[in-house]
């Protein structure tokens, strides 16, 4: 299996954290990373004000405003990289 970057795992995160809010089980499973790097991201996305804990339970995670806003920028990013990647694989085809 291919090693994926930080900011895929930090989508899938933002992706999971997205509406009422999860917990670091489900962060786990969605991203598919252990339950010490589910703490070490979660920790890091709190400090940066992309994540926050629910005011009322403290075990549930959810994304911030600004979070969203970094989520839909990394979701513009991959679109935006997948067309690059496409055209170059059409154009080495074409000149085969």
């Amino acid at each position: 299996m291919q090693n994926r970057q930080q900011s895929e795992i930090v989508r899938d995160i933002l992706t999971v954290c997205n509406g009422s809010g999860t917990t670091i089980t489900n962060v786990m499973f969605h991203a598919y990373i252990s339950h010490a790097q589910a703490r070490g991201y979660l920790s890091e996305l709190i400090d940066k004000g992309l994540i926050e804990n629910d005011i009322f339970d403290s075990r549930q995670y959810r994304s911030t405003p600004k979070g969203l806003k970094y989520l839909a920028g990394l979701e513009t990013m991959s679109e935006l990289l997948a067309i690059e990647t496409r055209s170059i694989a059409k154009s080495d085809a074409n000149i085969c």
